[in-house]
């Protein structure tokens, strides 16, 4: 960080070389932050991985300037930016259990203002829609809907960019509202219809009926077998491992709820009957590729993992996908949830065969 801080403009004499003077002497984090920011070749957001170690004066500082220059950026727009709001010819989805929205609040944050994604399709917000900070993402730059669940679990929400137009949104699984509350919702945005899924964890004892894990994959699979007029994508937190390749030790998990084959089952016929891709399998058939560890015994260290959140799409998108990837950023450091994000680069959805379809729609945006 030494090197760092000699080369940002202004670092000896002045009013700056003196508050820097001052603050290095009180808290060290802190100068190292603000020369981050302050030098025009780092920006604060790519600048520091991990903030568990900056220190308790640091990290809400921190916080604050990555929202600070995104409020820059959203003013002083260049001309890339102002093309890129005219037409969208890529598209950049992230699913996440952030398990508690409330409690990954300062991670949701900085994800959202140093990845600046299109689309993010949030499980587990655990809250009423009172608590729901929906304000918050709107300062921010973002449209939000959302389906609460309880406060012990559910709630799943999708984060829609504002330079993107929502064209239509759904709260109902398989004509359902009661089954969807809190597990499933779902919008349309260039021309693309894009659910945020939250399946139970597991069947209860003695519970039968729609509240049932098997019933709601099966709500699924009738949803997914629906006719659309556009591409799908179903993105989130599934609670059933495909195969045993997506655990690190099948033998610890047999006959868990997250690898019957039952539900497996159910889950094979979401992708046969909607006509769907396993996104990550498909890009990486040899990769682990978890997306789930707990949080004890250092599980996430050793890599305990379970590939249990998936994103399908449309056989039709599939010539579309650029990447798939698990993003361990906010798997790590300060207050993580146990869940990491899935990234899903979509490029040029503009030319998608069932994009164009939607031509005029698109046109009217």
């Amino acid at each position: 960080m030494e090197a760092d801080r000699k080369g940002v403009p202004g670092n000896g004499a002045g009013p700056r070389g003196s508050i820097a003077v001052t603050l290095e002497l009180l808290f060290p984090t802190v100068i190292d932050v603000l020369g981050m920011v302050m030098c025009q070749d780092v920006q604060p957001c790519g600048a520091i991985s991990d903030i568990r170690y900056l220190d308790v004066f640091s990290r809400p500082l921190y916080l604050l300037l990555c929202k600070a220059q995104f409020c820059k950026s959203a003013f002083i727009r260049t001309d890339r930016e102002e093309t890129s709001m005219a037409m969208t010819e890529d598209l950049r989805v992230i699913s996440w259990n952030v398990n508690g929205i409330r409690a990954r609040w300062p991670r949701l944050t900085e994800l959202l203002t140093c990845e600046r994604p299109d689309v993010v399709c949030v499980q587990e917000t655990r809250c009423s829609e009172w608590h729901f900070p929906r304000e918050q993402l709107r300062e921010m730059g973002y449209q939000s809907r959302h389906s609460p669940g309880c406060q012990h679990g559910g709630g799943v929400a999708i984060l829609v960019r504002e330079d993107h137009r929502i064209t239509d949104r759904g709260v109902e699984l398989d004509h359902h509202r009661d089954i969807a509350e809190g597990h499933w919702i779902e919008l349309t945005t260039e021309g693309i219809t894009i659910g945020s899924v939250y399946v139970p964890a597991g069947e209860e004892h003695g519970v039968r009926g729609d509240a049932g894990k098997r019933a709601f994959l099966e709500a699924v699979a009738r949803q997914a077998c629906d006719e659309h007029s556009h591409p799908l994508l179903i993105a989130g937190d599934f609670n059933v491992a495909p195969t045993d390749e997506d655990l690190y030790e099948p033998a610890w998990f047999k006959d868990s709820y997250q690898t019957g084959e039952a539900e497996r089952a159910d889950l094979r016929a979401i992708l046969h009957e909607g006509e769907l891709v396993d996104v990550y399998r498909t890009l990486h058939p040899d990769e682990r590729g978890y997306t789930c560890w707990e949080q004890r015994e250092g599980h996430y260290g050793r890599d305990y993992g379970l590939r249990i959140d998936l994103i399908l799409a449309s056989e039709g998108l599939a010539p579309h996908i650029g990447s798939c990837e698990v993003n361990h950023t906010y798997r790590r450091g300060y207050r993580p949830s146990n869940h990491a994000p899935l990234d899903i680069e979509l490029e040029d959805v503009r030319a998608c065969a069932y994009c164009l379809g939607a031509q005029e729609e698109l046109i009217a945006a």
